[in-house]
């Protein structure tokens, strides 16, 4: 998503409002890939002094696999950012904070800062639903749908005496 920052620029206190949206956006990211469908964008942007500064909100419904069950699902996502750009020609060395970025021309291009926004809104561990019980061990059965044959698993002989302190606590 472009913002066209041309009058913006031409004056301290200049501001605007912007919207925009994307009908699909896929990231990759170390191998796993995240689609975003109907993402919409809307903020404001304000020259605070030789750089513009953006403050916005990002709506979105992200397809995802459950790291239980491996079952395809789709969730919404509501995330927003903020993020100071200034302009390549003005910018002297130290004038860069950390988190300002640079553009170039009259457009800034939000791409990447929707991006970062929308992976760090994402659950570390996306599930289904609360109560998923996944996949059986021994076969892979999808425990939600179908019950295995399997004979429940032995517990670990190294946690035998923790078997047995939970089992006195409970009688």
């Amino acid at each position: 998503m472009l913002l066209d920052v041309g009058d913006l620029s031409r004056a301290t206190g200049n501001e605007k409002e912007f919207a925009g949206s994307e009908s699909r956006l896929e990231i990759e990211l170390r191998g796993d890939r995240f689609v975003f469908r109907d993402v919409q964008v809307q903020g404001w942007a304000k020259n605070v002094g030789g750089k513009i500064y953006i403050k916005g909100n990002i709506d979105t419904n992200a397809d995802l696999n459950c790291s239980c069950c491996l079952t395809p699902f789709t969730i919404s996502v509501a995330s927003s950012f903020e993020e100071t750009y200034y302009a390549t020609a003005s910018v002297k060395e130290g004038d860069l904070d950390d988190t300002g970025r640079i553009y170039s021309g009259e457009q800034i291009d939000l791409r990447d800062v929707i991006i970062e926004s929308l992976v760090l809104a994402l659950p570390m561990k996306p599930v289904c639903h609360p109560d998923c019980k996944g996949l059986c061990p021994s076969c892979g059965c999808n425990l939600n749908k179908d019950r295995c044959g399997c004979s429940p698993q032995e517990p670990d002989p190294r946690l035998a005496a923790l078997g047995e302190i939970l089992k006195n606590m409970n009688d």
